[in-house]
């Protein structure tokens, strides 16, 4: 609700016109009156903050997260919903596209965050036949926790090298980055698992 605090307290000092619309080269093509721009971000906001409960609820049900990891996911969800907020509500006030240009970045951010604090570090054994079966349980719990150590950092690195891209560019720099990752995890897997295939 900050932003919207903000918004409402400098609500008279906006201009008439507020920009509703960026074409490609970030320049306004389609401006409004402050009543259109208000109803204009209120639907990627109300999705963004139905998205964030649906997620929230999902993940509460772990049996194995912390209740401290659990309320820094809650802080970390409503820091990125609160920067989206006042990336469109900037944007009006500015007429940048501040949206388009930071929310990736906010994106990665939040997906390393939740990472680190969503995914366990070590694996759970909970089938009596994977406690039996030794190596194999140790082989996905070392291919866990690479992925996770790996997909905090990369994402953390593909933020930085998104500071430098395009604009237009940023979201493929993200995607790029988390599919390096996860083709390299998967080629890991298979080589630990190759001895212990053939016997």
């Amino acid at each position: 609700m900050l932003p919207f605090l903000v918004l409402l307290i400098n609500w008279e000092q906006l201009p008439d016109q507020l920009p509703l619309h960026f074409d490609p080269s970030g320049q306004a093509d389609q401006l409004g009156t402050r009543e259109q721009w208000l109803t204009s971000i209120s639907w990627p906001i109300l999705s963004l903050g139905a998205i964030r409960i649906i997620f929230l609820q999902l993940i509460s049900r772990q049996p194995d997260l912390s209740h401290s990891r659990l309320v820094s996911l809650y802080l970390s969800t409503a820091v990125l919903l609160a920067g989206a907020v006042l990336l469109l509500i900037g944007q009006g006030i500015w007429k940048k596209p501040l949206y388009q240009e930071w929310l990736p970045m906010l994106f990665y951010l939040f997906g390393s965050c939740f990472v680190y604090y969503g995914v366990s570090p070590n694996l759970s054994a909970t089938d009596s036949n994977e406690k039996q079966d030794s190596r194999s349980f140790a082989i996905r719990e070392r291919v866990h926790s690479l992925t996770r150590l790996v997909t905090i950092r990369v994402n953390i690195l593909a933020v930085l090298i998104m500071w430098f891209a395009q604009v237009q560019d940023r979201w493929l720099v993200g995607i790029l980055a988390n599919l390096l990752v996860y083709g390299f995890i998967t080629g890991y897997a298979f080589y630990l698992r190759r001895p212990f295939n053939n016997v």
